[in-house]
């Protein structure tokens, strides 16, 4: 059986951008007398806002890890950045923890992004706390905060403390659980909750209701069973800036957060579903890579069953190599101190592992086991990247790839159409980071551009009996070929078909050969506005050689030209790139997108409610939303989110078509 550490409190912090879930933290290494004063933002000094970006912007962009110990307690806390471009660090930060502490600004309340990691949470079936923060704020009022808590979280969002005023006169907090008499709110409110919580538990509401008085040790008991459940889930009013409710927090996290092994984790052994409490050997998974360019690269990992100790050796799963942990450390954000061994139910990082990503598995040998595959949100915004000099060329690729191996909604291809070098990430900003880090490590600066629309081209009707015949009669070996053709259109993304229904020996079998290089030549040179044809049947039917001066290249040139004037005959379009679109914004906005995505060619599919938000589902041509994240962010003051998929080629309209081709031209 496997044994995890009872005394672990594994917690990502998780908010909406600004919320402030960092300063929180702050405060709360503070109070348990980790450090000897709080850092602050704005003067670059907190723990967990160590990148160089970090301090640049002011706030976090990538999810850090922070162990410590309160009263018996180690916390391991994951500060996961509240923009809606780090969907995959929150994703996999919830993968390592067995509990969410979700920051919700009393001014500002529950946003876009709360409500996502809310839900991400759920899904994973993870115990939430909130944190009210910021009820020191000027017009902050404690009962608004909480009504519009409950409006987005439902009537199970309960307050374990009361606070004894809002904005600048908060000061303290008092038990609803503990002090029920302290006045007249505090009582009305005690009664509400302990009724809440006792209705969660069959045995305490009989008693209950039989006039039966409930102990405080009974009705915690309760209520993180309720927890756990998801049944309940307790707010805690805070002012960080103050460090007021930090220390009920930590006792509420510390008494109330499940330890590991108090969720169950399912993994696949041998292909099996089985609890990972019934893995013996060493089993561990990968939440966040980093490469730093003074330490070097760092892996943290969730260590699942089993133990790592110093000099272990494990595979990784997904790539089957075998690796050495050389040191293993337990982190304060930049800071690490070496351990001798790492536990079941820990997180650690371990350095200088070369190849190692984001949700890798890694095990010893006689552990196979693996997890669910996850399934990221696709990149919004694209770039067209090339190196200023030509020397920096295989050193830009590999970085780029490096950047993709770390960040799961980081993309990088060469368009085999355009034949772009092309970047792809969640937002302006989450490229401008890359790039920014690109410079900064490798010294490789690159010149950016918008992406061209990967068209194509295709026929709608068919032709028979086109003929072309090539001739090269002018000193030397002569070159000499006739072919015959026809052309028919194939179904969508069918591609390409060569027919060869020569009889006899009009034409050698080698040379039809080379009619279809040279056919296939010229669909990738492209004929209408040098786009790559697509979706066509070309047949050949006939032709002439000469015994002396056909050859290849003369077959696959007049395999080419034939090509291109039978493709001119079929009356000729253009076919454009639709992507199925999704589309998260608040209610307020429903008609402003549908206008805006109207006025885009866009097709809405459907439009989903899910409490204060609403899923549009659209799909519209990739050249309509190229500049889209940016017109999203200025209709939704910042909080619209969106994700793309390709789907299909569409004929591109005839008005739409000529202004494509003249601008080319």
């Amino acid at each position: 059986m496997n044994q995890h550490n009872s005394n672990i409190r594994n917690i990502a912090l998780l908010d909406h951008e600004g919320a402030g879930e960092t300063t929180l933290l702050e405060s709360m290494l503070h109070v348990a007398g980790i450090t000897n004063r709080m850092g602050n933002i704005d003067d670059h000094n907190t723990l967990s806002d160590y990148d160089p970006d970090e301090k640049a912007y002011e706030k976090s962009l990538y999810c850090s890890t922070l162990s410590f110990d309160y009263e018996g307690a180690q916390f391991n806390c994951l500060d996961v950045p509240g923009s809606a471009d780090a969907v995959a660090e929150a994703m996999t930060a919830l993968h390592a923890v067995e509990c969410a502490l979700v920051c919700v600004d009393a001014i500002d309340g529950v946003k876009a992004n709360t409500r996502k990691v809310w839900r991400l949470a759920a899904q994973r079936g993870i115990p939430r706390v909130i944190a009210m923060t910021k009820l020191d704020a000027e017009h902050a009022d404690f009962a608004t905060a909480l009504a519009a808590i409950k409006a987005d979280f439902g009537n199970r969002c309960i307050p374990l403390y009361i606070p004894n005023a809002s904005s600048a006169a908060f000061s303290e907090l008092f038990s609803v659980l503990h002090s029920p008499e302290t006045n007249a709110e505090t009582q009305a409110t005690h009664e509400q909750i302990v009724e809440a919580i006792v209705e969660t538990d069959d045995a305490l509401m009989e008693r209950y209701l039989e006039g039966e008085s409930i102990s405080e040790q009974e009705l915690m008991t309760a209520l993180r069973d309720a927890l756990m459940h998801g049944s309940l889930f307790p707010v805690i009013a805070t002012s960080a800036a103050h460090e007021i409710g930090t220390v009920q927090l930590l006792e509420v996290l510390k008494t109330l957060a499940p330890a590991p092994g108090e969720i169950e984790r399912m993994v696949y052994l041998n292909g099996e579903p089985v609890s990972v409490d019934q893995i013996e050997g060493f089993s561990a998974y990968v939440y966040h890579t980093e490469a730093d360019e003074f330490v070097g690269r760092v892996s943290y990992l969730r260590v699942l069953s089993g133990t790592l100790s110093t000099h272990d050796s494990f595979i990784n799963r997904r790539s089957g190599n075998d690796e050495r942990a050389g040191h293993i450390f337990r982190v304060l954000g930049k800071k690490q101190d070496d351990l001798k061994q790492a536990v079941a139910g820990d997180l650690v990082a371990i350095p200088r592992i070369a190849d190692m990503h984001a949700c890798d598995v890694i095990t010893d040998a006689a552990t196979e086991v693996s997890l669910d595959e996850m399934t990221f949100p696709m990149p919004m915004v694209s770039l067209a990247v090339r190196p200023n000099t030509n020397k920096d060329d295989q050193k830009l690729g590999s970085a780029l790839h490096e950047f993709e191996n770390d960040d799961r909604t980081f993309h990088v291809h060469s368009d085999p159409i355009t034949h772009d070098l092309i970047i792809s990430g969640m937002s302006d900003l989450h490229l401008r980071l890359i790039l920014g880090k690109l410079e900064r490590r490798y010294k490789v600066q690159v010149t950016t551009s918008t992406p061209s629309i990967a068209y194509m081209a295709t026929i709608t009707s068919s032709v028979k009996d086109v003929d072309y015949t090539h001739k090269k009669q002018s000193g030397g070996a002569g070159q000499f070929a006739k072919v015959v053709i026809d052309m028919e259109p194939l179904g969508r993304g069918e591609g390409y078909a060569f027919v060869d229904k020569i009889h006899g020996g009009v034409i050698d079998a080698v040379f039809r050969t080379s009619v279809d290089k040279g056919v296939q030549a010229a669909m990738e040179e492209g004929v209408m506005g040098n786009y790559p044809a697509t979706d066509v049947r070309v047949t050949l039917v006939d032709g002439k050689m000469h015994t002396v001066d056909s050859k290849d290249i003369a077959f696959q040139i007049a395999g080419n030209k034939a090509f291109r004037k039978a493709f001119m005959e079929c009356n000729p379009v253009l076919l454009e790139p639709i992507v199925n679109m999704l589309i998260t914004v608040s209610q307020d906005h429903i008609g402003d997108i549908i206008g805006d995505l109207n006025s885009r060619r866009a097709q809405i599919l459907s439009t989903d409610m899910e409490e204060q938000t609403a899923l549009i589902k659209a799909q519209a041509p990739m050249a309509e939303i190229q500049s889209y994240q940016a017109q999203l962010k200025a209709m939704t003051g910042g909080e619209g989110t969106y994700t793309i998929e390709f789907d299909r080629y569409e004929i591109v309209p005839p008005a739409i078509q000529k202004r494509i081709i003249e601008k080319q031209d």
